[in-house]
C-alpha cells in the first residue's frame, strides 16, 4: 500500500510539473499566434509557480513575448510592461545566467540583434517625438545590448553619436560630452563631435574647455571647414579679433569662393573701425555674390560712419570756407553709400534700417524728391 502511495505522488508531482510546462508552452503558442496579452497571463503564473520559476525556458519565453509586443508596434502591447525592451533584455540575460548553454541558441536566433534593432527603432521614435531623454537612454541600451558576448556584430559607433545628440537636446550636457568624446576617439563624424563638445561646454559656461575642443578638433582635423568656421564664429563672440582673423584667413584657404567668409572678414574689421579695408573684404564678397542684403547694407553703412567721422572733424574748424569744404567733402563720401543701400534695399525691401539710412541721406544732401518718397516708404513700413 506504501508503495502504491508514493507512485501515487509521484505521478500527481510529474502532472504538476507538467501542468506548469504546459503553461510555458501556452505562452509559446500565444506569441505564435500574436496574442501576447494571453500569453503574457501563461508565462507569469510559470513565473510565480515554484515548479518553473527556476527553469531558464521561462525566462526566455518572457523575453520573446515582450520583444515580439513590441515589434507589434500595437501600443495596446507595447504598453504589456513598463519597460518592455528592457524586460526582454533582463529575462534574456536571467535565462543565459540559468542554463549558460542557451548563449548559443541566442546566437544562433540572433535575438540579441533583434533586440538591439528595436531599441534603435525606439529611440529613433522618441527622438522624433522629441523625448530627447528617452531616446538617450534607448541609443545607450542598443550600445549595451550591442557590446554582449551574445551579440553577432559590432557597436555601431553611430550610435553613440546619436546618444550625443539626444543628450545635448535634452540639456543633459555632460551625458553629451561623454558620448561625444567617445566618438571621438573612433573618430565617428569627423569633426561633428568637437563641435558639440565645444557647444556643450559653452551652455555650462565654460568657454575655456569650449575653446580646448575647438582647438583639438582643429588639430585632428585641420583640411575641414566645419570646424574652422566653428573656431571663427567662437573668436567672433568672444570679441576676440586676432584669432578670428586667423581662423576665417584658414577658411578662405580652404573655400575661396564663399562670400560669408568675406562678409565675415569685413564684419571684423568694421569692428575694429578700419572701414577701408572691411569696403575691401565687402566688396570681394559682393563679387562672389552680388545680390547679397548684408554686404550691401555694411558698405554702406562703413561709408556712413567715414562720412559722420568727416563731419565731426569738420565741425571743429573754425574758418567757414574751410569747414563747407570739408562738409562738403563728407557729404561726396555719403553719396558713395547710396548705391549700396539701393541694391540692399532689392535684396530685403522690408529692411527699416534700410529705407532709414537713405531717408536721412537724401535730406542731408538735399535731394528733397528722394527724401519725400522714402519718408514715404518707412511710413508705410
Amino acid at each position: 500500500m506504501k508503495k502504491i502511495t508514493l507512485v501515487l505522488l509521484a505521478v500527481i508531482i510529474s502532472a504538476a510539473a507538467s501542468a506548469q510546462k504546459g503553461k510555458i508552452t501556452a505562452a509559446e503558442t500565444f506569441i505564435k499566434e500574436g496574442a501576447f496579452d494571453k500569453a503574457k497571463e501563461a508565462i507569469e503564473e510559470a513565473i510565480v509557480n515554484p515548479k518553473s520559476m527556476g527553469l531558464a525556458k521561462t525566462y526566455y519565453v518572457k523575453g520573446e513575448l515582450c520583444l515580439g509586443a513590441f515589434d507589434s508596434g500595437d501600443p495596446k502591447f507595447m504598453g504589456l510592461y513598463p519597460d518592455i525592451l528592457m524586460e526582454a533584455y533582463n529575462n534574456f540575460e536571467k535565462a543565459a545566467q540559468i542554463d549558460p548553454k542557451l548563449k548559443n541558441r541566442f546566437i544562433q536566433e540572433n535575438l540579441y540583434a533583434l533586440l538591439s534593432n528595436s531599441l534603435l527603432n525606439d529611440a529613433i521614435a522618441k527622438f522624433n517625438d522629441k523625448d530627447f531623454k528617452g531616446a538617450m537612454q534607448s541609443f545607450e541600451r542598443n550600445v549595451m545590448v550591442s557590446a554582449s558576448d551574445m551579440y553577432v556584430g559590432l557597436v555601431d559607433t553611430l550610435v553613440i553619436f546619436n546618444a550625443g545628440l539626444a543628450a545635448y537636446n535634452a540639456e543633459l550636457y555632460n551625458e553629451a560630452i561623454a558620448h561625444f568624446r567617445t566618438c571621438t576617439i573612433s573618430g565617428t563624424e569627423d569633426t561633428k563631435p568637437y563641435i558639440f563638445i565645444s557647444d556643450s561646454y559653452l551652455k555650462m559656461k565654460d568657454t575655456l574647455n569650449a575653446e580646448a575642443a575647438l582647438i583639438e578638433g582643429v588639430n585632428a582635423y585641420p583640411d575641414t571647414l566645419d570646424i574652422i568656421l566653428q573656431a571663427t564664429q567662437f573668436y567672433l563672440d568672444a570679441n576676440n579679433s586676432t584669432k578670428a582673423f586667423e581662423f576665417v584667413h584658414k577658411a578662405m584657404e580652404k573655400d575661396p569662393g564663399n562670400y560669408i567668409l568675406y562678409l565675415v572678414e569685413g564684419s571684423l574689421f568694421m569692428k575694429m573701425e578700419d572701414y577701408p579695408k572691411a569696403i575691401e573684404a565687402l566688396k570681394a564678397s559682393l563679387e562672389r555674390k552680388p545680390d547679397q542684403f548684408e554686404s550691401n547694407y555694411n558698405i554702406g553703412l562703413c561709408y556712413v560712419s567715414i562720412a559722420n567721422t568727416m563731419l565731426n572733424e569738420a565741425n571743429l574748424i573754425a574758418d567757414n570756407k574751410e569747414y563747407e569744404l570739408a562738409k562738403a567733402k563728407a557729404f561726396e563720401e555719403m553719396k558713395k553709400a547710396v548705391p549700396f543701400f539701393l541694391d540692399a534695399e532689392k535684396a530685403n525691401p522690408t529692411s527699416l534700417a534700410t529705407l532709414e539710412f537713405l531717408r536721412e541721406i537724401y535730406l542731408k544732401l538735399k535731394m528733397m524728391p528722394e527724401f519725400e518718397a522714402y519718408k514715404a516708404k518707412v511710413e508705410n513700413l
